[in-house]
Order: structure tokens, then C-alpha cells, then sequence
């Protein structure tokens, strides 16, 4: 990854150089001069390094001269993206009367010593470059930079095909599933043995997910070990997989007796995915606990060790071979070419053949480098094949799998090495991982007008489509939602990151590697034990992500929290997701390299410091489900450069600060609470919205009431041009369920695009009529109302799948007949519903029909059409129910 980092960090550096901000940075401070010999030496370096990426796996003294550079190059991004900042304190300190000590920073009697000092650090980092670009006795070739870069080459939009077709493994399967049904007394135990890549997780779901399996067993349960096998972590995952809830950190004692509770006396069958334990004890202590299943019950355990199979072994192991020639070029078509079907292309299907021949049978192989020839033009099968793809060896597919990876652009080498930052089996959220690419600059547009989430989409579309990324998860709207990466996979990330990264999984392991650049602290460890203050390994860091479960047992004091954070000065990247933090140290509002912060999950917290708006690079602020938090700072509107406010979950926030509307780079704004005319002079009126048309996702909008009458004008908001919003929540005020009637609804017309709308305490009487404009409206709920619903009638909702319909005072009957996509119906608490209309036996797509506490219901009709239809009642009272 040296050379990718390299490239890219170096491309990045001289285009700082090139910008008109250090520019005028360069004549303001008097380092002009030493600013264009940086460039020169910078310049001069990337147009060696595409040669060095040729030669860096097989030279090893250009591998440690790119080692060396490396870290140099890093300083000098540092020290030039700290003058950029300075110059936007500086453009905010012109702007803000308030800030005192940016002012005494730029004052004129403290320049003369800002400048000294910064000629200084440029000098000194020139001269380190320039010492070790001389300091090599091998040849590096120079080229022009527009012929080493690979420009990213993909189609608008990539079809993820979700649940693919298994190839080869159907004999597999029966003989599995065979094995798990047959007549055998207590619990049995079946691995599925195999080298990695050959598909055993994928065979597991494939029977996991079978209907003969789901008849057998009363209870299914998936646990993914990996390489930490503890019988209490062991224990909570199965518990997760019977619960689908997030287990809570208790005692060991606790997890048997749920555990007992749960599986106790119930057939079941138990996965347990890639386990790599050899530690018979621990498996036994596993075991005991698992024996209270009745008899009959399996646990299928896939491993690449053969160890773990002689050591669980109650039936035969089951050993998965590689695929056969045929399998394979099934396979490989399937990924490789359009539609599936073998091109006319002699040539291109015989290329096709003696690559798949390598592959040896491995369909996480075949799989991945399918993918990469499916995006190529013919030169590029030819090309490929000319490269002298390497056979597999049957024990280490990792250099297969890096030969591959060397044909992915600088940046997409980037964006997966730092995947490696997770835990193998992690969940990782796209739109997250997207935006920590994004903090760490690995993101480059084609153009200016290119929005770097949209590239960022493509990055990980690519890695997903290349099989990099696999196990995606969709949301509501088809739309890629989470990924996992396979364990080699992870591998291959792990060894490309190489000592940049940093997991620390023990509170035995700390920091020590000056090399660091990236930690994350993984599950219920205190981060602040972890991460030396007085260290200067620790000193550089640009990432600190706190992941997983952390116990509500410890207290950070703030002393500890202001010298960690004291310590880090270049972190772009801070994540304190649910460590019980009750305050925010002022030392991490001196972070101003910081691009992404997240607060999220701190119940404690009850306020922000104003000084806040120092954070000049913040692109992104998680604060969802700071419970406590009573109000945004003002300062909050003084980060021009905020694309992304996550604060839903934030109940305690009774108004938005005014100025808000001036973020107008702002794509994420979770939720925003209306001020009232009696609230604080600063508090943002919905007004604020108008300008924010960046906004996208989902937006809340809480407290809607009418103050005064000029409510035209404060409720518009603007909605209308905001056409990247998908859901949106309207919560009228509680106090006054009649504060905001439709004529103040009419004001907030959404753009056509919106998918899912609801409103929540609404006093009209009438819904409003821009309703039937919403064509692509998926989701509708309405609740807490005293109004009719529209009449369904007209054809343009004609997407709509489900409908919510609670407390709806006035509601007493509902056509619905032109709903063709209807697929849920919930009506529930409407006191004066009479009927559904006759229109309910043409809605064919209607799978599930709610009707709970809705007493004086005459007369409904269900009429069955290829659909299994559920009529669930609850506390109703039906009168001729079947007309």
C-alpha cells in the first residue's frame, strides 16, 4: 500500500500547493519560496513512484525507500493541511467578533513569529524529502503523472445480484443436510473442513436457509467465531442469533441461564462459522453448555483447520473439495460475462479458460477475478492474461488474491487497505465507511463538480462488485445498506495497511509503533489505558475509532480525556461511539485537522462547547442518541464545511440554533426541532431549511405549530427542492394537537422523489393535497390526527406498499382500490371505522391486513389472489365480518 499512499498523498500535496489559499497563505506568511521548492521536490518525487510501484514487490530496497518516504510524505500532508486550517480560523475570525483567541493567534505583533516558525517546518521537511529521494542507489524512471493514472473505469450504476446462484456445491448440500437429518441420539457436531475461498460459509447459509432444515429444526442459530474464541463472547452470539438482539454485557452466569432458557429442550441447529480454536478445553466448556438441546440437534461448524475437526469430530468431517473444470467455467461465466452466456469471442473465451484453469478450482478466486474482467474491454483480458497470472497454491491464495488488488487504481488500494482498521467479521455500515474515506482524503473526484460521496459510492460499488466486499445487506429501498469482508480478504487488506494499522483488542496491547497512523480499540476496552499521552508514537495518529460493545461500569475522568486528546493533534478521525462520556474536553475541540467526530451513543452528554467552531474541516458529526443533550452551540454554525449532522435519538433538544440554514454543504440533518416564537432569541425558526437543498436520507422535523400568522412564510421550508431527501417525519407540537393544521401542512410539499412520509399529531382536517404528487411514495403513515385520509383514488400512487393508519379520529371508511402495489395495511385505535371499501379484492399484491381496537367495524371483504394474506385481531369486535 506504500506506493498507493504515496501517489495519492503526494498528488493531494502538490495540489494544496497549487491552491489559491496557501497561495495567499505563502505571501502572507513570507514562504513563498519555500513553499514552490516543497512542490518541486514533491513534483519530483511522484513522477518516480509509478515506476516504483512496478518494482516495489520484488526490489526490496525500493520497498524500504517507499517505507522511508512514506512517513515524510505524511508530515508534510500534516504540516500543509494545518496552514489551511490557520487560514480558515483565520477567514472566521474576520467574521466572528467572539473569537478572541484566534485574534491574539493572527495579531500582527505575533506574526513575525508564526512566519519564523512556519519557514522553519517547511525547510525541515524539504530537506528530509529531499535526503531521501537522493539516498538511493537503484533507478526509478520518470513519468508524466497523466499516463500513470488509471482512471476509474465502471458503469453509472452496478445490479448486485444479492442472493447469487451457489454453483457446484448442490451434491454438498444434500449429503450435508443428509448427515444433519439422520436418527442420531444427543447433540451431534458436523465440520465442514476446506482451505479458505472455497465457499464453506456460503455452503452454510446455502443449508442454513433450506426448507427441509427450517421443518426439521425448531430453532436456527448462526454464530461467527473467528479467531477469538472465548465461551462467554461464543455464548452471547448464539444468544443474539435466538434473540436478533444486541446481547447485553452480563456474567457468565447470566449467559447459561439465558442460554438454558432459551435452547433447553428444543431441537435446534447451531452454526458456528470459521472457527479456528484448537483449544480442547475451551471446547468442552463450550459443549456442556450446548447439551441441554434436545436430542437431535446439530452444530455445523465450518474451519479451515483440521485440527478443530479431529477435536469436535462426533461424525465424520466433512472435507469440501475444490470445484471441477466444469463448475468452474459455470462459475466464471456467471460473473464474467453478459447475462452468463459464453461471448462469440473465440478468443476471449479460450483467454477466459486458461485463467479459470489457474484458479484451481477456488470460486472466491474465480469469483474475484470474473469480476475484474467483467469491467474490461478485450485489450484487458489480453493484457491480464500477458501479465502471467500465477497459479494457485492450494494453502495460500493471498498472492493470488494480490495479484489482483495490483490492478485496482491508487485509491481504491487506499479505501480497502483501511478496512482492515474492523474486525474480521464486522458489519460496516456503507454510508460510514464512506464518509471515514472521505476524512482521510483517500477520495478523489475526476472533476470539481463530482460530490464525494457519489465517488465514494463508486469506490465501494467496485469493491462489492469485484467481490472484495461480500453478505450485503439491503434497506427498504434496495439500496446497499452493510457489507462484511471474507476473512482473506481481511487478510489482504491486513497486509496491505501493514504497520499503519493498528487493532487493539486487550488492554495488554499499546501503542508503541511510530509508524501508526490508524487505531481502532475494539469491544469493552477503557481507550484511554491504551493510548500513551507522553508517547510520540501516539503523537501521530490520524484515526482513533472506538468499536463494539463497551460496558457502562467505567468513567472517563476529564483530566485522562483532555491530555489523550492533547496528544493527538493530527487526528482526522475520532470515534467515541457509547463510551459513557458525560462531557466534551475542550482539548478536542483544538483537534482542527478533524474531519470526522462521533459522539453518538454518549447518554450523558447534555451539551457541546461553543468552541466547537475551531473544528474548520469537520465534514461529518455523529451525535444520534446523546439522549441528554439539550441544545446544539452556536458555534455549530460556524462549520462551513459540516456535509454530514447525525442527531436523531437526541430527545432532549427543544430547538436548532439560528444560522443554521448557512451550512449549506449540509447532505445530512437527522433531526431538526422548530423553535417556537417564546423560545430563545437564538433559536432557528424552519426558515433555516430553505437554503439547505443539499439535504438527503432522512430528515425529521419535530414541533410544527402555528405561532402568529405569518406561518406561510416560516413553514415552507423549502421542502420541495430538497430532492434527495427519501424519508421524511413530520411531528407536529404535542401541546396542542390542533397547533398545526393543512393549511400550515400545505406549506411543506416534499419533492416528488420522497419514498416514505409521516405525520405524526396532526390537527387538520383534510391531508394535504400535494399527497397524490408523491409518484414514488412507498411508505405512508398517519397518526394522532383528527382527519379523513385522502381517498386513494387517483392511479399516481401506484408504488405505495404499505400503509400506517393510527388514531385517526375521523376516519370511517377507506378506498384503497387503485393501490396495485399494496402489500401491508395496518389500520389500528380508529375508533369510527365502519368498513374497508369493496375496492380491498382487487389490491393482488396485498400480503399482511392489520385491524386492531377498531370496534364498530360493519363490514370488510377479503378476497384471496395468489398471496397469503394475514388478518391479525386484535381487541376488535367484528359485526358480519364477512359482509
Amino acid at each position: 500500500m506504500a506506493e498507493a499512499i504515496l501517489f495519492n498523498v503526494a498528488a493531494k500535496i502538490i495540489e494544496s500547493l497549487g491552491s489559491q489559499a496557501l497561495k495567499e497563505i505563502g505571501l502572507l506568511w513570507g514562504v513563498t519560496d519555500e513553499l514552490d521548492k516543497l512542490k518541486n521536490t514533491v513534483s519530483t518525487i511522484q513522477a518516480v513512484l509509478l515506476d516504483a510501484e512496478e518494482q516495489w514487490a520484488v526490489n526490496r530496497e525500493v520497498k524500504d525507500w517507499l517505507e522511508k518516504l512514506k512517513y515524510v510524505v505524511y508530515d508534510a500532508d500534516d504540516l500543509l493541511d494545518g496552514f489551511s486550517t490557520d487560514s480558515l480560523l483565520r477567514e472566521m475570525m474576520t467574521q466572528d467578533k467572539m473569537a478572541k483567541k484566534v485574534r491574539i493567534f493572527f495579531s500582527k505583533s505575533n506574526q513575525p513569529v508564526y512566519n519564523l516558525k512556519m519557514r522553519h517546518k517547511i525547510k525541515a521537511i524539504r530537506q528530509k524529502l529531499d535526503a531521501i529521494a537522493n539516498d538511493r542507489t537503484f533507478h526509478l524512471e520518470e513519468r508524466p503523472v497523466e499516463i500513470g493514472v488509471r482512471a476509474r473505469k465502471r458503469d453509472d450504476t452496478h445490479s448486485y445480484v444479492l442472493a447469487a446462484k451457489v454453483t457446484g456445491r448442490e451434491d454438498d448440500k444434500k449429503e450435508i443436510i443428509k448427515r444433519l437429518l439422520s436418527d442420531s441420539e444427543n447433540v451431534g457436531i458436523l465440520p465442514i473442513t476446506g482451505i479458505g475461498g472455497l465457499g464453506k460459509t456460503t455452503l452454510a447459509q446455502f443449508i442454513f436457509n433450506d426448507e427441509e432444515i427450517d421443518k426439521h429444526f425448531q430453532l436456527k442459530m448462526w454464530a461467527c467465531v473467528s479467531e477469538s474464541f472465548e465461551v462467554e463472547k461464543v455464548v452471547g452470539k448464539i444468544l443474539e442469533s435466538v434473540t436478533k438482539k444486541k446481547s447485553e454485557i452480563a456474567g457468565m452466569d447470566t449467559l447459561v441461564h439465558n442460554l438454558r432458557e432459551k435452547i433447553g429442550g428444543k431441537k435446534y441447529l447451531l452454526v458456528l462459522d470459521d472457527v479456528w480454536n484448537e483449544d480442547v478445553k475451551k471446547w468442552d466448556d463450550l459443549k456442556v453448555l450446548l447439551e441441554v438441546g434436545a436430542s437431535g440437534s446439530r452444530i455445523l461448524i465450518t474451519t479451515r483447520s483440521k485440527k478443530v475437526a479431529q477435536i469436535v469430530d462426533f461424525f465424520a468431517e466433512y472435507s469440501l473439495q475444490c470445484l471441477d473444470e466444469r463448475e468452474s467455467w459455470c462459475l466464471f461465466k456467471q460473473v464474467a460475462f453478459e447475462n452468463g452466456q459464453e461471448p462469440v469471442n473465440s478468443r476471449k473465451v479460450e483467454v477466459g479458460k486458461e485463467i479459470v484453469e489457474k484458479c484451481l478450482g477456488v470460486p472466491l478466486v474465480i469469483k474475484t477475478i470474473g469480476r475484474l474482467l467483467s469491467l474490461e474491454i478485450e485489450a484487458g483480458w489480453f493484457s491480464f492474461e500477458n501479465n502471467k497470472q500465477p497459479k494457485i497454491k492450494a494453502n495460500d491464495i493471498l498472492p493470488t488474491l494480490f495479484f489482483f488488488f495490483f490492478f485496482f487504481t491508487t485509491e481504491l488500494k487506499q479505501c480497502f487497505a483501511y478496512c482492515s482498521i474492523f474486525p474480521k467479521d464486522y458489519v460496516m455500515e456503507k454510508s460510514k465507511l464512506i464518509n471515514l474515506w472521505i476524512a482521510q482524503g483517500f477520495i478523489k473526484p475526476s472533476n470539481q463538480n463530482e460530490c464525494l460521496e457519489d465517488v465514494g459510492h463508486d469506490y465501494f460499488m467496485d469493491l462489492l462488485w469485484r467481490s472484495f466486499f461480500q453478505e450485503a445487506e439491503m434497506d427498504d429501498w434496495g439500496n446497499v445498506f452493510t457489507i462484511k469482508m471474507h476473512d482473506l480478504m481481511h487478510d489482504l487488506a491486513m497486509s496491505e495497511a501493514g504497520s499503519l494499522i493498528t487493532r487493539l483488542e486487550s488492554e495488554e496491547k499499546i501503542i508503541g509503533d511510530q509508524k501508526t497512523r490508524h487505531v481502532s480499540v475494539v469491544g469493552n476496552i477503557d481507550f484511554s489505558s491504551v493510548i500513551p499521552t507522553s508517547s510520540s508514537s501516539a503523537s501521530k495518529i490520524r484515526t482513533l475509532l472506538c468499536l463494539g460493545e463497551f460496558n457502562n461500569l467505567h468513567e472517563y475522568s476529564s483530566t485522562s480525556c483532555e491530555a489523550i486528546f492533547s496528544s493527538l493533534k493530527f487526528l482526522r478521525v475520532l470515534g467515541l461511539h457509547g463510551r459513557q462520556l458525560d462531557l466534551v474536553p475542550s482539548s478536542m475541540c483544538m483537534l482542527k485537522h478533524l474531519r470526522d467526530l462521533d459522539l453518538s451513543g454518549n447518554g450523558k452528554i447534555e451539551k457541546l462547547l461553543d468552541s466547537i467552531s475551531r473544528l474548520q474541516n469537520l465534514y461529518t458529526l455523529r451525535l444520534s442518541g446523546c439522549t441528554r443533550l439539550k441544545e446544539l452551540p452556536r458555534g455549530i454554525t460556524k462549520l462551513v464545511n459540516l456535509r454530514h449532522l447525525y442527531n436523531d435519538g437526541c430527545y432532549s433538544l427543544t430547538y436548532m440554533p439560528h444560522g443554521l440554514g448557512q451550512l449549506t454543504n449540509l447532505q445530512t440533518l437527522s433531526k431538526f426541532v422548530v423553535c417556537s416564537n417564546s423560545g430563545p432569541e437564538d433559536g432557528g425558526r424552519l426558515s433555516e431549511l430553505n437554503r439547505l437543498n443539499s439535504l438527503g436520507g432522512e430528515l425529521e422535523i419535530w414541533d410544527l405549530r402555528h405561532d402568529g400568522d405569518d406561518f406561510a412564510l416560516d413553514y415552507k421550508g423549502n421542502l420541495k427542492a430538497k430532492e434527495h431527501l427519501q424519508v421524511l417525519y413530520l411531528w407536529c407540537s404535542t401541546e396542542n394537537i390542533y397547533a398545526f393544521d393543512e393549511m400550515a401542512l400545505e406549506g411543506l410539499e416534499p419533492h416528488p422523489n420522497l419514498k416514505k412520509l409521516e405525520i405524526n399529531v396532526y390537527g387538520g382536517v383534510r391531508v394535504p393535497m400535494w399527497l397524490l404528487s408523491l409518484t414514488n411514495l412507498v411508505d405512508l403513515k398517519l397518526s394522532a390526527s383528527s382527519s379523513t385520509p385522502i381517498a386513494f383514488s387517483s392511479p399516481p400512487l401506484s408504488k405505495l406498499k404499505r400503509i400506517y393508519l393510527y388514531q385517526i379520529e375521523d376516519l370511517e371508511t377507506l378506498p384503497v382500490q387503485n393501490l396495485i402495489s399494496l402489500q401491508q395495511l395496518t389500520i389500528a385505535d380508529c375508533q369510527r371505522l365502519k368498513s374497508l371499501s369493496q375496492g380491498v379484492q382487487y389490491l393482488t399484491a396485498l400480503q399482511k391486513l392489520e385491524l386492531s381496537d377498531c370496534p364498530i367495524v360493519r363490514a370488510w371483504w377479503l378476497y384471496q389472489s395468489g398471496s397469503a394474506i394475514g388478518l391479525h385481531l386484535r381487541s376488535s369486535q367484528f359485526i358480519n365480518a364477512l359482509g
